[in-house]
């Protein structure tokens, strides 16, 4: 009787112990391999385009100047659409038009929340390969708390006519 007593106590041990120590371990070591292999993957891609850079030689570069139709709010507009990203806008606001010289030089402050790493590169991809002359004149990126892999963006562009 008392051996029967102590071969179930031992076999609810070890069932209590994989389910509350074994199970939930492996769901984290789970997670973190997942975690590790999106890192890297971001890695590669921001190693890829330092090579692009580096390869590409922006800094001679002059003021492209933009035909003066050209509408920046539209042009962002558009891209959203094209980058599937309309729910992740937090605000999309023009700010006022400052004439510098002859030239006139259109702003526009963009919100961008819950993106990844993929989506960002995409859409300053775009940006760059813009015929019209696009720069971006503030940035800023942070990590969501919650969700450490998705961004949260916020930057300043601005085009000169």
């Amino acid at each position: 009787m008392d051996r029967k007593k102590i071969v179930a106590v031992v076999i609810f041990l070890t069932l209590l112990e994989f389910k509350f120590v074994y199970i939930p371990m492996k769901k984290r070591i789970t997670s973190l391999d997942k975690l590790i292999v999106a890192k890297n993957e971001d890695k590669e891609i921001l190693l890829k385009l330092c090579e692009e850079y580096r390869e590409k030689g922006i800094k001679g570069e002059s003021l492209k100047v933009t035909r003066k139709e050209f509408s920046l709010l539209s042009y962002i507009g558009n891209l959203i659409e094209k980058r599937n990203l309309e729910r992740n806008i937090t605000g999309l606001q023009p700010l006022r038009t400052d004439k510098k010289g002859n030239l006139s030089v259109e702003r526009v402050r963009i919100g961008l929340k819950g993106i990844t790493l993929q989506q960002l590169y995409g859409f300053l991809y775009d940006i760059e390969k813009a015929q019209d002359g696009i720069y971006i004149s503030d940035f800023r990126m942070q990590k969501e708390k919650d969700t450490p892999y998705l961004l949260d963006i916020e930057m300043e562009l601005f085009v000169a006519k």
